[in-house]
């Protein structure tokens, strides 16, 4: 074979792959789309499926963990800022940690019952603020 030909060759044999990839993600969308959890061998429960469960747990606005998690800074935070000697009960750098992780559980809070997240970050901030002007007064 020439070398024209043999390039030729190669080119045809990346478009058919190319055209079966096409057609094997398009054909697993579809399934996506109708529900079936099967991937291309046939098997349920492949990693696929889970793979796009992981993708879709930033955009979840019903993921409780992050409720959780957020939450759990705030209180570490406030716990600091009613503890002595810990370094965190007076300064700008209290201030701006209590209303940051207060603003992050408001807003993840207000996500998760389907609010506004800037809202509830805007009262999580106020209430972070207002606890640590009372950790100073304690």
């Amino acid at each position: 074979m020439s070398n024209s030909a043999s390039s030729a060759f190669a080119h045809n044999a990346r478009k058919d792959r190319k055209k079966k990839e096409v057609a094997v993600t398009s054909n697993l969308e579809d399934r996506a789309s109708l529900g079936h959890s099967e991937d291309s061998s046939g098997t349920k429960g492949s990693t696929a499926s889970k793979g796009s469960n992981a993708s879709n747990a930033f955009a979840d606005k019903k993921n409780i963990m992050w409720v959780l998690l957020s939450g759990g800074m705030a209180m570490t935070f406030i716990i600091m800022l009613f503890l002595p000697n810990t370094g965190m009960g007076d300064g700008m750098i209290a201030t701006y940690s209590s209303m940051l992780w207060c603003g992050f559980f408001g807003a993840a809070l207000w996500r998760y019952r389907g609010a506004n997240g800037w809202t509830g970050f805007a009262f999580g901030s106020v209430v972070g603020f207002v606890l640590q002007v009372v950790s100073q007064i304690i």
